[in-house]
C-alpha cells in the first residue's frame, strides 16, 4: 500500500518546489516514487500559524485527511528558523500524523530558488547568475531578486519564476545548497532519516 504524504504549504512557490524535492529524495534513498501518494491540501495563504492550527483540528476529525506523514511549509518571515519551527510544533503538539516534517524557508521560499545558479540556469534554459542573498526581511525582496535573474535572458516568467521550481528541485546541488542555507538542510535531513527507516 502506498505511503500517503500530505503537504500543507503556504503558497504556489512552495508547492512548485517542496513536493518535487521530496520526490527526488525518495529516489535518492532507493525507494520507488510509485509507492508514495502526494496530496497538496493547502497552498494559498495556508502557512499562517492560525490556518495551520485550524487545519490540525480538521485533520483530527476527518478521515479524508489521514496520511502516513505531513509536510508543513511555512516561511520564517524574519521570525527565524528556530522560532518558526517551535511555533509549528507547538500548534501540532499532538498531531494526527505519525510524523510531521517542517519545511521552513527563512525568511522566504524564493531564497531557496536562488541558492544554486547552475541548477537555476538548467531549469530556465538560459545562463543566469543568482547571488545567494543575505537574510533580509523586506517582504518582497526575494521575489524581486528572483525576477531580476531573468533580466537579459529574453525569458519572461509568467509566475515570477516559480514555474521552474519542479526542475530546480530535481537539479539543485543539495549538499552545497544546504551548506548555504541551514533551513533547507534541516528539511532534507528530516526526510532522509524517515525514508531510511522505511527500509528497516
Amino acid at each position: 500500500m502506498a505511503k500517503i504524504i500530505n503537504f500543507f504549504l503556504e503558497d504556489s512557490a512552495q508547492e512548485a518546489f517542496i513536493p518535487p524535492l521530496f520526490e527526488r529524495l525518495i529516489v535518492e534513498e532507493g525507494l520507488r516514487v510509485d509507492d508514495f501518494q502526494f496530496k497538496v491540501l493547502c497552498s494559498r495563504g495556508g502557512g499562517s500559524i492560525q490556518e495551520y492550527k485550524n487545519f490540525i483540528k480538521r485533520a483530527k476529525k476527518r478521515s479524508s485527511l489521514e496520511a502516513d506523514a505531513l509536510v508543513v511549509g511555512s516561511d520564517g518571515n524574519c521570525n527565524g528558523f528556530a522560532r518558526r519551527r517551535e511555533q509549528l510544533l507547538k500548534v501540532a503538539a499532538t498531531p494526527p500524523y505519525p510524523v510531521v516534517f517542517t519545511a521552513i524557508p527563512d525568511p522566504h521560499i524564493e531564497r531557496w530558488y536562488l541558492l544554486d545558479s547552475l541548477a537555476l540556469s538548467r531549469a530556465i534554459g538560459a545562463s543566469v547568475q543568482a547571488i545567494t542573498p543575505l537574510a533580509k526581511c523586506e517582504k518582497n525582496h526575494y521575489k524581486k531578486l528572483l525576477q531580476e535573474v531573468f533580466e537579459n535572458t529574453g525569458i519572461q516568467p509568467i509566475l515570477g519564476g516559480w514555474e521552474y521550481g519542479p526542475i530546480l528541485a530535481k537539479n539543485i546541488d543539495l549538499y552545497h545548497a544546504s551548506q548555504k542555507d541551514h533551513a533547507l538542510g534541516d528539511f532534507v535531513e528530516q526526510v532522509r532519516v524517515w525514508l531510511r527507516q522505511l527500509w528497516l
